[in-house]
């Protein structure tokens, strides 16, 4: 006889574990709310310690700028004295071009030969027909600023007027080598050369030219003195006197009798005069 089978009921899969996200199986051990605490505390520290390191370098920021404006005011006293003794010379410069110019049209067919000087020290020795003076016009103190990165750190106002300073005695400079090889070529004005019509006219263009020059040095010059007298500290008027007490070309110029103009009028000239008016004698 042959056994009975059952039928058997089908075998169930085993039941499946629950997933969860991965971040919810983390518990820290000291809960939730203590761990977003540790969070927020580090944040805030991270934050706070980025604050007080801007703040310590816009201090330090500061602190240089205030230094560099001390030491820019050597610079802008300088530019000041230039500018100074120029519009104290123009009228001599137009003298002298005046008596050249008239020596070159009453000359007949040889030039009557005008003085030669000649400016000795221990250095050079230069001889010259026509003295004016010879500045290197450089802002050196604020070009060390903009290459060290400290000049963005002033207002803009005042990086405007220093940069406006520093652009305009670049431009005074690169006329002062214009104005140099003029009276270079002037001093063969020194010479009895043969006047024909040519020559004449060649040593009259040239004293003109040299007398543009000059004007526009002393436009930008009276320039020079109202932007620092207007922006700036201006040096003292003893300072400046003192500065001109020492310039060659001031000296030479009292020494021959040629006229010299007074400085301290820059504030009420007007811009487009050809050279200010004389020095008043006290």
């Amino acid at each position: 006889m042959s056994a009975s089978h059952e039928p058997q009921a089908p075998a169930l899969p085993p039941p499946e574990t629950p997933r969860h996200p991965r971040w919810s199986r983390f518990s820290p051990s000291m809960g939730w709310r203590a761990f977003w605490s540790e969070i927020v505390i580090v944040v805030l520290g991270v934050v706070i310690a980025l604050a007080a390191n801007e703040a310590v370098q816009d201090w330090s920021w500061r602190n240089k700028v205030v230094d560099a404006e001390v030491r820019i005011l050597s610079d802008t006293d300088i530019v000041f004295e230039w500018s100074a003794e120029q519009y104290t010379a123009q009228s001599c410069i137009n003298a002298q071009l005046d008596g050249l110019a008239r020596r070159v049209m009453d000359s007949g067919a040889t030039l009557n030969a005008a003085p030669l000087y000649s400016d000795v020290n221990t250095q050079v020795h230069s001889r010259f027909v026509l003295r004016a003076p010879t500045r290197q016009w450089q802002f050196l103190i604020w070009e060390a600023l903009v290459a060290d990165g400290t000049a963005p750190h002033f207002s803009q106002a005042r990086q405007r007027y220093f940069n406006d300073i520093q652009s305009q005695a670049a431009a005074v400079r690169d006329s002062r080598v214009d104005i140099n090889r003029l009276i270079g070529r002037l001093a063969a004005l020194a010479y009895p050369t043969a006047l024909d019509p040519s020559a004449r006219l060649e040593f009259l263009v040239d004293l003109e030219s040299l007398r543009r020059q000059t004007t526009l040095t002393t436009i930008n010059s009276m320039q020079f003195m109202r932007a620092i007298d207007t922006n700036g500290i201006p040096p003292k008027p003893q300072d400046v006197e003192a500065s001109l007490n020492d310039s060659g070309t001031v000296q030479f110029c009292k020494e021959h009798g040629f006229p010299l103009g007074d400085w301290r009028e820059f504030r009420e000239a007007k811009v487009n005069n050809a050279a200010p008016s004389p020095r008043k004698t006290p």
